[in-house]
């Protein structure tokens, strides 16, 4: 089975669950209040192999960076976004664009770098996609730094991040407005320092 294969039934999953949950005529958004600046930290996490990671210093700065969410066991958000940064992935390929990482951080310090592997497994990631998660001490002042409010499976913001190469924070794209076209023209276009 190639990669895409599992992205494309994921896709027509995705497309399903949009017709019954996306209401035919969408409500204008509205900008919402100025959103802080992320702050980030130098937490220790964990990838799928359980090697340790320092966010700020192995992760950010090492090139142009896509921080995404996930929480294991959601079934509304997460397999959008997943699925969503699955397709980004393959545009960005398409342009030869291989230096672009795509980090996704787990929202539950309950999942275990062996749940993170499983979990990735069933998106086929390419080799530019990361999956990290870590202890409550470390992942949940992250996570609040970076605007994420931890929830519940149910209750948590859909949105994404976009560092440059140095690792400041260059943008958040959220809801309805983050596309896979969108995200990878926007990573696209994040200027060389």
């Amino acid at each position: 089975m190639s990669r895409t294969e599992p992205r494309k039934a994921a896709a027509l999953a995705l497309a399903g669950l949009l017709a019954v949950t996306v209401p035919a005529r969408a409500a204008p958004i509205e900008a919402p209040a100025r959103l802080r600046e992320p702050v980030v930290t130098d937490a220790e996490l964990r990838g799928t192999d359980g090697r340790a990671v320092r966010f700020r210093r192995d992760v950010l700065g090492q090139g142009v960076t896509l921080v995404s969410f996930t929480f294991i066991g959601c079934r509304v958000q997460c397999p959008i976004s997943d699925i969503q940064v699955g397709q980004v992935e393959d545009l960005l390929a398409a342009r030869g664009r291989d230096d672009i990482r795509l980090v996704t951080l787990t929202i539950d310090p309950d999942n275990r770098p062996e749940d993170l592997r499983r979990h990735a497994e069933q998106l086929s990631p390419g080799p530019s996609r990361r999956f990290l998660t870590g202890s409550f001490g470390e992942l949940i002042p992250l996570l609040d730094g970076l605007g994420m409010s931890f929830g519940s499976v149910s209750d948590h913001d859909f949105f994404f991040l976009l560092f440059d190469r140095k690792g400041r924070f260059v943008a958040r794209i959220e809801g309805i407005d983050a596309t896979p076209e969108r995200l990878a023209a926007a990573l696209l276009a994040v200027p060389a320092p």
